[in-house]
């Protein structure tokens, strides 16, 4: 196995809009750096990419250049090519979600094209041998399920640390949880709390760590906190250190290097049950307080309807361990149906990759909490969504 690996510094050197919370103003300085993280693992002739920007969203318009540039350049297949983000709200406005009204800034937006490739290139240079050692650790205290504190939510922290001989090469920390501790108040740019954790892993153990962010559709730190802003993050960072000590090895045979791709597309036509008759119920209410943001959100759906969402999933087997990136914000439900079709490998879910698609809600909760309102997504589309990715998975190896 050869590990190629880049962190690429993008921070703006000076003011910028910001996407998340619908800010009217721009950042005022920077609490950690903006960054690119690029990981490269070759095994034999085949390789493959996962390239993560500090941002709320990602979409087409800069992945696509970058992956035509890729395969260009080093003959990879599209589905060999995972690009992806974190879901700060606290980065700069590279994009404009759908439900956010911010000014986007274009001429950060085009230099991610080159600023991609260039990571990229980065991690392709700096390939070398490399062994794999993976542990893994339950979270607790921290974040969980953010409509009900006791509801189902993955907290399982997966450590991938890629080594030549003695020397490390860099860390790789997957886990699930909304980085939204700074709320709209705050006008530094930041990773959140994973900016945190890079910096703090990094001066701990002296080599460069990557956040990947999984199933945080319905997870965050709201139960949990017990300060704000910058505090809050510190404590949270040290907190979730201090149960490092509690890592179990996992022992899994890496062998190859297989990948797959599914595309699917879905009509949201805004007249289905749930919309119509959630926007009469709010309307017809005195003083609707919270529900007239929900108003807001399902309104807009119509408006802009019909909306035909093309969604991407990128598969990676490497014998045991399964990447599967997804286009959104995921709730665990439905990673968890993943999970249970692969008992016998360890599944790495990488949300928020390729054209971000809002919230992948399971037919179970459809109608339930929050994240239906802003899901542009009809009542069954996510559910089949998956069983498409697993169903192509399955024919892997």
């Amino acid at each position: 196995m050869e590990i190629g690996y880049n962190k690429l510094d993008i921070t703006p050197n000076h003011s910028v809009a910001m996407a998340g919370y619908s800010r009217k103003n721009k950042s005022t300085g920077v609490l950690d750096p903006i960054e690119i993280n690029t990981l490269i693992i070759k095994m034999g002739e085949k390789c493959f990419i996962i390239s993560m920007l500090d941002a709320i969203i990602i979409e087409d318009s800069v992945i696509n250049p970058v992956k035509r540039t890729i395969k260009e350049k080093y003959g990879l297949a599209d589905q060999n090519i995972i690009i992806g983000c974190i879901h700060t709200h606290s980065a700069p406005a590279y994009f404009k979600p759908f439900f956010e009204e911010v000014e986007v800034e274009q001429e950060l937006q085009l230099n991610l094209i080159n600023q991609f490739v260039a990571s990229i290139d980065g991690a392709f240079a700096s390939l070398q041998e490399a062994s794999l050692k993976i542990s893994q650790v339950e979270i607790e205290g921290l974040y969980g399920n953010r409509n009900e504190m006791n509801g189902y939510s993955d907290k399982t922290l997966t450590k991938l640390d890629f080594r030549n001989g003695q020397m490390p090469i860099c860390t790789i920390l997957a886990l699930s949880c909304h980085p939204t501790i700074l709320n709209g108040a705050n006008t530094k740019l930041s990773a959140d709390i994973f900016g945190s954790i890079r910096q703090k892993y990094q001066a701990i153990y002296g080599n460069p760590c990557m956040v990947i962010n999984g199933s945080a559709g319905d997870v965050s730190t709201r139960f949990y906190r017990q300060h704000e802003g910058v505090e809050e993050i510190a404590r949270f960072t040290t907190v979730l250190f201090s149960q490092f000590s509690n890592m179990k090895d996992v022992h899994l045979r890496i062998d190859d290097i297989e990948s797959a791709q599914v595309i699917r597309e879905y009509e949201f036509y805004g007249q289905d049950e749930f919309t119509s008759s959630e926007i009469k119920r709010i309307e017809a209410l005195s003083d609707p307080k919270f529900e007239a943001t929900l108003l807001r959100a399902l309104k807009l759906k119509q408006e802009k309807s019909p909306m035909t969402l093309k969604l991407t999933s990128n598969i990676i087997d490497l014998g045991d361990l399964l990447f599967v990136s997804l286009p959104g914000d995921i709730t665990s439900p439905l990673a968890k149906t993943i999970k249970d079709a692969f008992k016998d490998k360890l599944v790495l879910i990488i949300g928020y990759a390729e054209n971000y698609s809002n919230y992948f809600v399971s037919e179970q909760d459809y109608g339930k909490y929050f994240e239906t309102y802003i899901s542009r997504l009809e009542k069954g589309n996510s559910d089949d969504f998956i069983k498409q990715v697993i169903a192509e998975a399955k024919k892997l190896k």
